[in-house]
Parts: C-alpha cells; sequence; structure tokens
C-alpha cells in the first residue's frame, strides 16, 4: 500500500497511519483485549458481570460478532467479505462455529495480518489490501465490516467529499453482492449535536495520537451515501455498549500495567490509559455513539457500477 503522498485522491488513513496505532504489538493488545483480540464495541444485551472479568467480556464480543454473521445472512455455504478484519475474530467464529467454507478478510494492518493467517483458518483468504483495490472472483453472499468505516476519510474533508467517500464504498460493496444481499456494518459516529472540532468532549488528542488520518462519520452522511445501493433495514444505536466495553479495556489495561509498560513503555501505557478513559468520557456525554446498520442491496439498476467500475451488478 502507497501513502497518501503517493496517491492523493485516495480519502482516509494510510497504510502507515494504521499501522501506527494496530502494529504496537498484538501481546500489548492481549493483555485488554478479549482471548479472541476483537478490537470494538461488544455487545452487552443480557450479559452482566465485572468489567475486567475475561469470561464475560468474551461473551459479549462473541454476541456482537455472532449478531453481525446473523444480520449479513451468513449460513455453512455462504461467500463472506469481512472488511478490517482485525485480528480475526469473526473469520474464526464464520469457519469454526458458523462452518462458512470461504471467507476473505481485509486489513491494512501486516501484524494483524500475520495474526490470521497463523491461525490456520480452513478456507480463510486473509489479505494486506485497502478495499478500494479489491477484485473478487465472485460475488459474496455477506459482507461484514466493524470498525473500518471511521478510517475511510480524514478530517479535513468537507461533508460533500466524506459522503462522496463513503458512497465509493457502498458502490464497491453492492457490486459484490447479489440483488438484496446483505451489510452489516458497525461504526463509531458523531452525534447530531456533536461538533467535532469545537466540542472539547472529542479531543483534539484522538486523531492526533491514537488513530491519526481518521474521522468519524455522522448518521446523515451514511443515510445519503448508500441510499443509490442500499436500503437500510436495521439500526441499533448502542453508545451505551461501547462506553461499558472501553471501561472493561481500560480495567483490563490498568490491572495489566506492570506488564503493559514491560511491553510498550510508561509513555505508550499512560496514552492508551488516557484514550479509553477518555473515551467512555465520549460516549457517556453522547458527542459520540455506535451504530450497527444492516443495509440490503436494491436489485439491480441501470448504471451502477459493478466491482471493477466497469461492469453491471449481478443480476
Amino acid at each position: 500500500m502507497n501513502s497518501r503522498t503517493d496517491q492523493p485522491h485516495r480519502a482516509g488513513a494510510t497504510t502507515a497511519d494504521i499501522e501506527a496505532h494496530y502494529d504496537i504489538g498484538k501481546d500489548f493488545y492481549a493483555l485488554w483485549l478479549d482471548p479472541g483480540l476483537t478490537y470494538s464495541c461488544a455487545l452487552w444485551d443480557g450479559i452482566e458481570g465485572a468489567p475486567g472479568n475475561t469470561d464475560v467480556l468474551r461473551k459479549a464480543q462473541q454476541a456482537k460478532l455472532r449478531y453481525h454473521l446473523g444480520q449479513a445472512g451468513i449460513t455453512a455455504n455462504s461467500r463472506l467479505l469481512d472488511i478490517g478484519c482485525g485480528w480475526g475474530s469473526l473469520l474464526r467464529m464464520a469457519t469454526e462455529e458458523t462452518g462458512v467454507r470461504h471467507a476473505v478478510g481485509l486489513t491494512l494492518s501486516t501484524d494483524q495480518h500475520a495474526h490470521v493467517r497463523s491461525l490456520g483458518l480452513p478456507g480463510v483468504d486473509a489479505r494486506v489490501e485497502d478495499w478500494r483495490d479489491h477484485e473478487p472472483d465472485d460475488v459474496y453472499d455477506g459482507i461484514v465490516s466493524i470498525g473500518a468505516f471511521e478510517h475511510f476519510t480524514h478530517p479535513a474533508m468537507s461533508r460533500d467529499e466524506r459522503i462522496e467517500a463513503y458512497r465509493a464504498f457502498f458502490a464497491r460493496c453492492a457490486g459484490w453482492l447479489p440483488p438484496l444481499g446483505r451489510l452489516s456494518l458497525q461504526t463509531i459516529a458523531l452525534t447530531d449535536h456533536a461538533d467535532a472540532d469545537h466540542d472539547d468532549s472529542v479531543p483534539e488528542f484522538f486523531a492526533r495520537e491514537i488513530f491519526p488520518g481518521s474521522a468519524l462519520p455522522r448518521l446523515s452522511e451514511i443515510a445519503t451515501a448508500c441510499e443509490p445501493y442500499f436500503a437500510i433495514t436495521g439500526l441499533r444505536e448502542d453508545g451505551a455498549h461501547y462506553a461499558r466495553t472501553v471501561r472493561a479495556w481500560s480495567t483490563r489495561l490498568f490491572q495489566a500495567r506492570e506488564q503493559a509498560q514491560l511491553l510498550v513503555g510508561p509513555d505508550i501505557y499512560r496514552r492508551y490509559r488516557t484514550y479509553l478513559r477518555a473515551s467512555e468520557i465520549v460516549f457517556l456525554r453522547q458527542a459520540s455513539t455506535l451504530y450497527r446498520l444492516t443495509l440490503r442491496r436494491w436489485p439491480a439498476r441501470r448504471g451502477l457500477a459493478g466491482p471493477s467500475g466497469s461492469q453491471a451488478l449481478p443480476k
């Protein structure tokens, strides 16, 4: 992958931006994530227990993964695309629990890619690849994207530019699905009353120190961008679930502080503790929230591009 300076037409976080955050080291993340290394908001419906408890966090993350696989319509015979596959927790559940025999996972992190390959999941093709470069051999039965959408634009872009970038993503996804095929999308987003430039509860610290080159969408931007290609058939607003998730992560990181500082040093440890505690405040103040969207591809329409941008959508 090339940096944005090499590809100025590409919006959002570059490979270098992604690796600056995700390639700090799997062992560091393993101290405070669940055993599956699921680095996104869990689903806490009906799940109780102490925030730092490993089994409690595992159950909540597995509930989230099952939710998205179900919303995307994934069954044992499905072809699955996971955009932003992380360390492979969704791919692992899809193959080991759902019985999926063909799945592709895309990431920009070489550390994550190496870990997914080390799992030896049958039928899984993990790639260090931008979704803009993806060219599948055949259509997918369902697509899941968890926690990647936040990286598709950068802070300097206008609202119209962000919508165009999101629309390009939805156009590609539509071209990779059959008519009425489903995309299950999870993303952090700004709430309607939040001002990313002036609200102190959305600190510049995040963009500077934690997620360089990334910007949060608004629900109205997502709805506008997807409308030519998808109907939104399901929507959950789960900001409170993310507040509980980052509280669990922060608790676990504090409990493992000595090991964490040995692995990454005191400065990075303090940076991540600040990031996790600030994130909880952001979600509790409802300056940011978490959306889980189910999108169903429209039947084929004249003029919509296929996966390569040059062919019709599958009939």
